[in-house]
Order: C-alpha cells, then structure tokens, then sequence
C-alpha cells in the first residue's frame, strides 16, 4: 500500500491542508519519495483550487492511504469520498519509526477539526453557486460612468 504523510522540513506536517510536501511511503517495497507540492497555485487561485492539486497529486502517485495528525471536516469528507484510507498519526512518533501495522484507521468525521472557513468562504467549482445571478449582472459604478459617456447616455 502507498501511504502518504503531510510533511514540512521532512518532519511530520502539523494540518494536512497546509503541508507543503508528502513523504510517499510504499509498504511493499520499502521505497520512500519526498513529493513537493507546486507553487503555481500561489498567483491568487482560492484554497479549494490548491486542495483539489493536491488531491490530483495524491491520486497522480497511486496513493490509497493518508496518515495525518490534524485534518479539517471538509478535506477528510473529500477524502473518504475518493477512497483514500485516513490513519492517525501516533502522537511524538518521528516519520522513520512509523510502524504502518500499528495505526488506528480514522473512519469517523468527528476526528477531525471543524473547517472554519468553510462556512464564509465556499469553494467555486461551479459560477452560479459562487454569485447570484443578480450580483454577476451588475456593472461596476465606473464602468457604467464610461458607458454612459462613450454611448452618451444621460440618467
């Protein structure tokens, strides 16, 4: 099985969502890869389109189980929604001592934190759930200024 640990300086990443790399652990043959997560998501895209890259990195790497310590609702719903297995990271365990055998499999939504901002911020995988119709017809004060006077239109 392929595991995959959220990681930072090659150390145990504290939150899932926010590791800026995953040590690949494959169990049949021992072999171990450090897996940096891209930048290029850095230029302004919201976090659902950084969480979806990483989903797609773990799944691009065959990945069927991930080992965490602290994980939000939302991401580990996602997760058990795909089929990745979620394990719980034992509490001061460095990453080359982890005996795979003896983790505790995570099965229940409650493990996890509650995701704060997911009720103020949503992810826009689709427009019509991000803006209602009426706010995504409006046009700005200043353009409409600049249409008014290109078109030469009087209130």
């Amino acid at each position: 099985m392929i595991y995959a640990i959220p990681c930072r300086d090659n150390q145990l990443s504290n939150h899932f969502s926010k590791a800026p790399a995953f040590m690949l652990i494959d169990t049949e043959n021992q072999q171990r890869q450090l897996v940096e997560m891209p930048t290029l998501l850095d230029g302004g895209e919201k976090n659902c389109g950084k969480k979806s890259a990483r989903l797609n990195l773990l799944q691009q790497h065959n990945v069927q189980a991930v080992v965490v310590k602290n994980i939000g609702q939302a991401m580990l719903s996602t997760l058990f929604s795909k089929g990745f297995k979620v394990f719980a990271y034992p509490p001061r365990c460095p990453i080359e001592a982890l005996d795979f055998s003896q983790l505790q499999e995570i099965t229940d939504i409650n493990y996890a934190r509650p995701s704060p901002n997911k009720a103020s911020h949503s992810c826009c995988h689709e427009k019509s759930t991000c803006t209602s119709s009426a706010s995504s017809t409006k046009l700005n004060p200043r353009t409409l200024d600049k249409l008014q006077r290109i078109f030469n239109i009087h209130r």
